[in-house]
């Protein structure tokens, strides 16, 4: 452990995901890899972080984990390995705080014209966008969020049974979110559903790949029963997480 955070201190690479070697590079592409993966390890997580910044047990069976400056709390699962949302929060950390393994974290915001943060709620049948609006007295309010007038019409109306497979439709559906979000800041995705059916994980994947910055300001992706919440209720989902993240 000493070795490596030593090595990271004198790293002249970008991007500090190459530092990482053995195990611990293993576990590293696990919670990077695309389709989501089930089978990480909680140890290994642990052990992850105690060489790449830092892992603290608290007397409540919770862990902070620390990378750069920044710290997320998470609680050790019940099984060996994690749950599918606490492998992507721990992917949305790690890519914020610089672990990506293809892209450094996002520039930060000047502090006097702060980027708004964003709830973005999708499934199969379209996107919507939301700002998170701060008042002065430290509430927070909720408009819709549609800058340049992508969302207003927007459906996905392609349903393809091979998400291996790339459709131009899925494409632009993608890039017209990516585009509606790119002068965002922090960002909360909701979604439906589990594995290949989460249109939030494909919207993830594909901003991995080509939007990496917007990528790296995912903070949070929750799994939401859509069909049957109302929107006030989605949005107290995602001002929660911000709180939380």
């Amino acid at each position: 452990m000493t070795e490596l955070r030593d090595h990271l201190k004198d790293a002249a690479a970008p991007n500090l995901n190459e530092a990482v070697t053995g195990v611990d590079r293993r576990t590293l592409d696990a919670i990077f890899r695309h389709p989501l993966s089930h089978n990480v390890a909680w140890r290994e997580v642990v052990n992850l972080f105690a060489a790449i910044g830092g892992a603290e047990e608290k007397h409540n069976g919770e862990f902070v984990f620390r990378a750069g400056d920044e710290t997320m709390t998470m609680k050790k699962p019940h099984t060996k390995d994690l749950t599918g949302p606490d492998v992507l929060d721990l992917r949305h950390f790690l890519a914020h705080t610089g672990w990506s393994p293809d892209a450094p974290p996002p520039p930060k915001a000047d502090a006097a014209t702060p980027a708004p943060s964003l709830i973005v709620v999708i499934d199969h049948a379209g996107a919507k966008v939301y700002r998170i609006d701060r008042s002065a007295d430290g509430g927070q309010g909720v408009t819709a969020y549609d800058p340049q007038h992508l969302l207003h019409h927007l459906e996905h109306k392609t349903r393809d049974e091979d998400r291996d497979e790339t459709y131009p439709q899925d494409e632009r559906f993608f890039e017209q979110v990516a585009e509606a979000v790119s002068a965002g800041g922090e960002i909360v995705v909701i979604g439906h559903g589990k594995g290949q059916s989460n249109e939030a994980d494909h919207l993830s994947a594909y901003l991995q790949a080509h939007h990496k910055q917007t990528y790296a300001s995912i903070v949070r992706e929750i799994v939401a029963d859509l069909p049957h919440l109302t929107t006030p209720e989605l949005l107290d989902l995602g001002r929660h997480a911000f709180v939380h993240a």
